[in-house]
């Protein structure tokens, strides 16, 4: 009896190392009913992390696809004249903005809880030579008549649309230090995988490098991924409780 308790207890001991976790010292019968399960992670093949984990995490993996990604250039508008009929407002751009900016692209601003859509009048640059800097004049309407001079109103100039790309959603997008980055399937692995991006806009990003079409990324949560990385290469393996079955 002792000999099958031994074997028992060594079973379990090696199931929990396989997982990524060691037990506590001195851990109480009711802590053992819990299970962890730990992600494991190499250099070579990126994140194997369990299904019982995937489960936990809320795992959702989307599949790459090509579309046209309209794209939009968020300013800063300050108002510099108010008529009864139009609002007349500029801002100042990276000489590289300026290029995409044309006249008549529509602007979308937001004023006193109302929504204004006007337009690009013209794009500016002789104030470059001594600021380094364009500038874009846009009209709104203003059907209220309102006064509003002199105050800055955050906007979004819609770009043309790109031609038919690669594209992931924006949540897909990991952003830190070391660039831009996606976590792609590769097998029943998580790989971190460097991308170079190119339009985007609130709901998609467009890859013009490190994804094809028909390759499958996580969705979400690519920061818990990215922390648990992390955690294996800097800190050991981190670990995921589960609670035991039936509870």
């Amino acid at each position: 009896m002792k000999r099958n308790h031994f074997c028992v207890g060594s079973v379990l001991l090696a199931a929990l190392a396989l997982a990524g976790c060691q037990p506590k010292f001195g851990e109480s019968a009711a802590g053992e009913e819990s299970v962890e399960i730990g992600p494991k992670y190499t250099a070579k093949n990126g994140l194997l992390v369990p299904s019982e984990t995937r489960l936990s995490l809320g795992l959702k993996i989307v599949g790459v696809t090509e579309q046209k990604v309209p794209a939009t250039l968020a300013v800063q508008l300050r108002v510099y004249q108010t008529g009864k009929e139009s609002i007349f407002a500029s801002a100042t751009v990276t000489p590289e903005e300026a290029k995409s900016l044309k006249r008549g692209q529509v602007v979308h601003a937001r004023s006193n809880d109302a929504n204004l859509t006007g337009s690009v009048t013209s794009v500016n640059d002789q104030l470059q030579k001594a600021t380094g800097m364009a500038e874009v004049l846009v009209e709104f309407g203003n059907p209220s008549g309102a006064a509003i001079g002199g105050v800055f109103l955050p906007a979004s100039i819609d770009l043309p649309s790109a031609a038919t790309a690669v594209a992931i959603p924006r949540a897909a997008l990991l952003e830190c230090s070391d660039g831009p980055s996606v976590y792609t399937v590769s097998g029943e692995h998580l790989v971190r995988t460097p991308v170079k991006v190119g339009a985007s806009n609130a709901e998609f990003v467009e890859i013009k490098d490190g994804l094809y079409a028909g390759d499958q990324v996580v969705l979400q949560p690519v920061m818990s991924l990215w922390m648990t990385e992390l955690a294996a290469v800097k800190g050991g393996q981190a670990c995921c409780v589960m609670p035991a079955k039936g509870k």
